[in-house]
């Protein structure tokens, strides 16, 4: 409520609390720091500027506003991506998978949570949240129909919350 009559302080609240998952959402998409950081800011102006538009009937604050981080980092990495078409040829597929493995090393709790979903959800997974594609470059990619992505998506996150619960559950009895 405190950002729809624009208080500055509630926004620089919500950027001290939100402002690091917020920035690790983008920050997967775009793999890079530099880039992660202006997106983090542009989304928060995006929250200050949008905040009308939130409806908390259908999502918390914190979904709504990662769901603009996420899509403000797709919009930028398609942008890049177009840009780097019209400069430069693609890179050797080689060096394109040892960078990608560089990287992923560097999320290994992530990688480890995702890899107690079987393949097939982990795989949609992968594409959609941590490679930035859309549910139809997703199906295209992987050669399943654009509603089985859907659904893939939706039962690997309930396994994901049931797993996440059973963890929260285990450190809370230690």
């Amino acid at each position: 409520q405190q950002i729809r009559i624009k208080d500055e302080k509630a926004l620089a609240y919500l950027y001290d609390h939100y402002s690091g998952a917020l920035n690790g959402i983008i920050q997967r998409i775009v793999l890079s720091e530099k880039l992660a950081e202006e997106i983090l800011q542009q989304t928060f102006l995006k929250i200050w500027e949008k905040i009308e538009y939130y409806d908390e009937k259908k999502a918390s604050l914190f979904t709504w506003m990662s769901r603009i981080a996420r899509n403000s980092a797709i919009d930028a990495k398609r942008l890049k991506k177009y840009e780097n078409l019209q400069k430069t040829d693609s890179l050797d597929p080689t060096v394109s998978n040892s960078i990608h493995e560089s990287i992923s090393l560097s999320h290994l709790d992530t990688d480890k949570l995702i890899e107690k979903l079987d393949n097939k959800h982990s795989e949609v997974l992968k594409h959609v949240y941590l490679q930035g594609y859309s549910h139809r470059e997703a199906a295209e990619v992987l050669g399943i129909p654009l509603g089985t992505v859907k659904t893939r998506i939706r039962s690997a996150i309930s396994q994901l919350r049931s797993i996440l619960s059973e963890e929260k559950a285990l450190f809370a009895s230690l």
